[in-house]
């Protein structure tokens, strides 16, 4: 028998460092940090009879905490989750986001006291728990301009290469970031190319087309020619794709950097030219595909009918663009067919035409994108999916610079004029994953008994090394939800009530 114990809910804005709040109607709201000042996420010690509530609510509430005692009986007779520890799946590699060009550009705008809170809120100890970095190899849409590392026509000896000014600060960056971690040696920078030199391509352009076959050992050296500069530099690299949404080269005149690889023609690729030449830096980790889950499974089985290529990758990266069309049981069915490869979500925005084609780029305090964030999250990692990284980890108010025109929206807005940068629900709603679930967590078995609210709220849960449980929950709706969670191999309660449009992050001491 559980002893009667009295469910205590008190909220608690982070001592002294809770959320500026700037309103945009009925969008939502952001944050505001500058040199001097930003809202931080505090852990306290829990008793074993404690569980922590973390809420942000689309009315304003970002990353607030109570401490809360356990109940003897549900008192929720409509919505109980289950949970059993016991059930393990997939292994949680973390979470992150991209050092572009852009978001370098931007950054740089602010003075050095504002540039380390930004770090800080991804990094940091104070922040939420990022160890990820995506680093593109030369140049994106998310440039000044289209350009890559030699772009002297004929070339054949790559005399030219040369990293360029948006290089000397990404790595500062990454430098700063390696400074500011808690543990620098969980950070995973992982990178790829948008496209070779358009000389090295069958189109002249560096837009669209495929390799020239002639190049395919020039173009591998290129790439080690990035590996070995940010080496030099002291960036050590973990992963590689060997191109960024390789089927976006197959469209004529494409809007940017892209260049065509068939799943046959990358694994030969690889396992021919790509990874022989890299063979000096032996840790590194290949995966295939990074594109769009209409890639999946199709475009890996292809490229794993050459054994040599299965295995080399160890793991599968995916975009979420589109995601709306193409079912989440791709993921599952992937993960089904290759057991033994990781699935990484290794781009996500909001504001492309991709997601979102008839709104504005930028939606400053939009919490229906951070919303999607959140369900995103929780479907990816409920098939499977290991680890979510963010796309640009700022930009200015505008989405970029982007030299195509192609601007998004980001988790962080920079407002260098102000020396500000905005926190939007977004970057809250990968918080509430990020700062909880850390790297070597498992997701474990959570169900959903319902008697109403169908679909209104959606949860996942995990065990964290530490041996926390962690259960990560969104409420859709207009209206409060009433809620009981159970944890059957702990015989724990926990009633509690879902604010309207809300998310939730709950910790407590898993049961020895």
């Amino acid at each position: 028998m559980l002893r009667a114990i009295i469910l205590i809910v008190t909220f608690v804005t982070v001592k002294g460092d809770g959320c500026i709040q700037l309103s945009f109607g009925e969008n939502g709201n952001v944050c505001i940090c500058n040199s001097t000042y930003c809202d931080t996420i505090e852990v306290p010690q829990l008793q074993k009879d404690q569980f922590l509530w973390y809420i942000s609510t689309k009315d304003g509430k970002m990353m607030e905490y109570s401490i809360n005692n356990f109940s003897t009986e549900n008192k929720s007779e409509t919505k109980v989750l289950t949970l059993d520890s016991s059930q393990k799946y997939q292994k949680i590699f973390g979470f992150g986001g991209a050092m572009t060009d852009a978001a370098a550009l931007n950054i740089r705008t602010l003075s050095n006291e504002t540039q380390h809170k930004l770090l800080e809120s991804y990094f940091g100890s104070t922040g939420i728990g990022y160890t990820y970095c995506r680093i593109p190899i030369a140049g994106t849409d998310f440039s000044t301009r289209p350009y890559t590392y030699d772009d002297v026509p004929g070339d054949i000896t790559l005399s030219n290469f040369s990293l360029v000014e948006e290089d000397d600060y990404k790595i500062e960056y990454l430098q700063r970031i390696k400074n500011i971690m808690p543990d620098p040696d969980n950070l995973r920078l992982f990178t790829t190319s948008w496209s070779a030199p358009a000389w090295m391509k069958n189109t002249n352009s560096i837009k669209w087309g495929a390799l020239k076959p002639e190049y395919k050992q020039l173009y591998a050296d290129y790439i080690k020619k990035f590996f070995d500069a940010y080496k030099e530099r002291g960036i050590e690299i973990w992963g590689i794709t060997p191109g960024n949404e390789p089927l976006n080269g197959l469209i004529p005149f494409f809007s940017f950097n892209a260049m065509l690889w068939m799943p046959d023609e990358e694994a030969e690729w690889s396992v021919n030219y790509l990874a022989p030449t890299l063979s000096a830096y032996k840790d590194l980790v290949y995966m295939a595909m990074d594109d769009q889950r209409y890639g999946l499974s199709w475009y890996p089985d292809i490229m794993f009918r050459n054994q040599k290529a299965k295995d080399l990758f160890s793991g599968i990266a995916i975009h979420w663009y589109v995601d709306e069309i193409f079912s989440p049981d791709r993921i599952t069915n992937t993960h089904n067919k290759y057991p033994d490869k990781f699935l990484l979500m290794t781009e996500a925005c909001t504001g492309s035409s991709g997601t979102d084609p008839f709104g504005p780029k930028v939606q400053l305090g939009s919490w229906i994108r951070g919303e999607r964030y959140m369900l995103d999250i929780i479907e990816n990692l409920l098939h499977w999916v290991n680890g979510w990284i963010d796309w640009n980890i700022a930009l200015n108010e505008t989405g970029g610079p982007n030299w195509a025109g192609n601007n998004v929206d980001s988790p962080i807005i920079v407002m260098p004029q102000k020396d500000q940068f905005y926190k939007q629900p977004m970057f809250y709603a990968i918080a509430h994953f990020s700062k909880f679930v850390p790297v070597d967590s498992y997701r474990i078995s959570i169900e959903e008994i319902s008697l109403s609210f169908q679909n209104k709220i959606k949860s996942i849960a995990f065990l964290t090394p530490e041996q926390k449980i962690i259960v990560v929950i969104v409420n859709k709706d207009d209206d409060p939800v009433p809620l009981t969670i159970k944890d059957k191999i702990g015989n724990k309660i926990m009633d509690i009530n879902l604010p309207p449009r809300s998310f939730h992050t709950i910790s407590y001491l898993a049961e020895q």
